[in-house]
């Protein structure tokens, strides 16, 4: 996705009243996702976009490059509410990277690929984690896992949005300890 569409997409999302009502923030993806679509964060939220009524379009696909627009852009770093980069950190290293999907991921309604190591989760207690591939690593948890082995390519955004749907809705949605 090129620069300027990625900003435009951040800045209709950010300028987006999401529902008050909702308290989900987040949908994380995790495992081999690059091998079933580099499109399924930009799908995902394209399916709940459509189908989430309660959002009213608010769903924001975060890719790599626009997470590094935004670490290095003092402006769009404001506008996130961040505090500035550390002093020994450039804006775009690992650390400032880490607190640009904080943010986003604060101000809710963004799907992105997981950017941590076991152990070094973000704080984000009301992400919905979903897992592509095979989820053998008992440390990984996930409110879904799909292997792409056996579903359809073209299902699995759909999938994943719908669960998460059932999810964000029911009565003992629970949250993952990081």
């Amino acid at each position: 996705m090129s620069s300027s569409l990625s900003l435009t997409l951040f800045h209709r999302w950010f300028l987006s009243e999401a529902s008050e009502n909702s308290s989900a923030r987040t949908i994380i993806l995790h495992g081999d996702t690059h091998n079933i679509s580099e499109n399924l964060s930009r799908e995902i939220a394209d399916y709940l976009n459509e189908y989430d009524d309660d959002e009213a379009g608010s769903w924001l696909a975060v890719e790599s490059d626009l997470v590094h627009l935004i670490a290095q852009d003092s402006g769009l770093r404001f506008l996130l509410g961040m505090v500035d980069p550390c002093p020994k950190c450039p804006p775009t290293s690992a650390c400032g990277l880490r607190k640009a999907y904080q943010a986003l991921g604060e101000r809710g309604h963004v799907i992105f690929r997981s950017i941590s190591p076991p152990g070094k989760a973000l704080d984000l207690p009301e992400a919905f984690h979903a897992g592509i591939g095979n989820q053998n690593d008992p440390t990984a948890k996930c409110h879904l896992v799909i292997d792409p082995d056996l579903i359809q390519t073209q299902s699995i955004a759909p999938i994943i949005g719908d669960v998460f749907l059932e999810w964000l809705h029911g009565n003992l949605r629970q949250s993952i300890p990081a």
